[in-house]
């Protein structure tokens, strides 16, 4: 982004933008100036060329967060959420189309006002694919998690949540060559016979579930068997803390080691 010079000040390394509005207030009541003339001379400050420019530079460190009660989002999976407090409303107004919003479990479902302390620290950056603007002010909104993602730090005391994120990537990758799975055929060498097992048993535990319960469970084909627990974990009966463990899983084999041990446990 283009500055106007040198700057005379540094932003903090959490910069609120909050924060700048009430400074380039306060400075227009300090010099009795307009408040634009005090905005654009805090930005030229900052070495920013305008008050537009230094706002996106603070906004764009940061995802605007929808803490979630009672849910965890899965990557690859899509959700209906129903969306009613004001800071959440405010959240999904920030996102501008096909951006990310990331969407994280509240630690207590039951607290209202959440602050930094109740939120968990891994929830999935996803896209909002479908908003409906309800009579009562809420909103429902569809949404498609994309990749898992840890904070780096929340931001609570602004109009909406926010987080700076990183992504949190697999510690390795499992395909369908490794568990036995490809196209290639049954003589080409498998890499994982421990993945191997382990998919055929998540499959047949997942068959034996649905037997049992006399319920339907679609799982699409997927290529990387790591992503298969996601898929399953929605159907299953497992506590809010249970699908959290699943989400920050780094290793796919441990993630399916998991889901089989839900799998195998009468719910």
């Amino acid at each position: 982004m283009a500055r106007s010079q040198e700057p005379r000040k540094r932003l903090p390394e959490n910069p609120s933008a909050e924060n700048l509005r009430k400074q380039a207030k306060q400075l227009a009541k300090d010099e009795t100036v307009q408040l634009a003339a005090a905005q654009r001379r805090l930005a030229n400050e900052y070495g920013y060329r305008n008050w537009a420019e230094l706002m996106r530079a603070v906004a764009t460190r940061f995802v605007p967060l929808l803490a979630l009660r009672e849910l965890v989002v899965f990557p690859l999976e899509v959700y209906a959420i129903y969306v009613g407090r004001p800071k959440s409303i405010n959240a999904i107004d920030a996102v501008a189309a096909g951006s990310p919003i990331f969407l994280i479990a509240q630690r207590d479902a039951a607290v209202r006002d959440p602050s930094v302390s109740d939120m968990n620290e891994v929830g999935t950056l996803g896209v909002i694919v479908e908003r409906q603007n309800l009579s009562d002010g809420t909103a429902k909104i569809v949404v498609e998690g994309r990749r898992r993602a840890r904070v780096k730090r929340f931001v609570f005391d602004e109009e909406y949540y926010k987080a700076e994120v990183e992504e949190v990537a697999d510690s390795e990758r499992v395909n369908l060559l490794d568990v036995g799975l490809s196209r290639l055929g049954p003589s080409q060498p498998l890499a994982n016979d421990h993945a191997r097992a382990l998919w055929r048993s998540v499959l047949s535990a997942l068959n034996n579930y649905t037997r049992e319960k006399r319920k339907t469970v679609f799982v699409r084909e997927v290529d990387d068997p790591g992503v298969l627990p996601y898929l399953i974990a929605r159907h299953l009966n497992l506590q809010l803390a249970e699908q959290q463990a699943l989400l920050e899983t780094v290793n796919p084999v441990e993630r399916l080691e998991k889901i089989l041990a839900h799998l195998q446990v009468p719910k």
